[in-house]
């Protein structure tokens, strides 16, 4: 989910610059890659992984923005539905084959 967060589409689900979608930050992809290098851990699923993190944040938006729609929320979440589009394009994106990216499994052979 954490890799997901770096979205720009996450400053309407947190109301305001979230420190996550930062340029500062390393991207998604990157963040994948470090963690697979420091802990030899297969990611060959990333794609899938990251795609489902985008879907899950884009239903977490569109309950926040439910809930404020119904006068249920204690603060202006009024922008939070703005989300739900931009998450599930970059839900479909991360799951298309020509996205997927080379992985090295931890015995360092290359993954398809």
């Amino acid at each position: 989910m954490t890799c997901a967060y770096r979205h720009p589409a996450f400053d309407h689900v947190v109301g305001e610059p979230a420190a996550s979608t930062s340029a500062r930050m390393a991207d998604a992809d990157s963040l994948a890659d470090r963690y697979a290098t420091v802990s030899g851990d297969d990611l060959g699923d990333w794609p899938f992984y990251l795609g489902l993190a985008h879907f899950k944040l884009a239903v977490i938006a569109a309950g926040i923005q439910h809930r404020h729609d119904r006068g249920a929320s204690g603060e202006d979440a009024s922008g939070a539905g703005a989300a739900v589009p931009d998450l599930i394009a970059a839900g479909i994106a991360a799951l298309r084959p020509t996205r997927h990216m080379a992985r090295t499994s931890p015995a360092g052979q290359e993954n398809p």
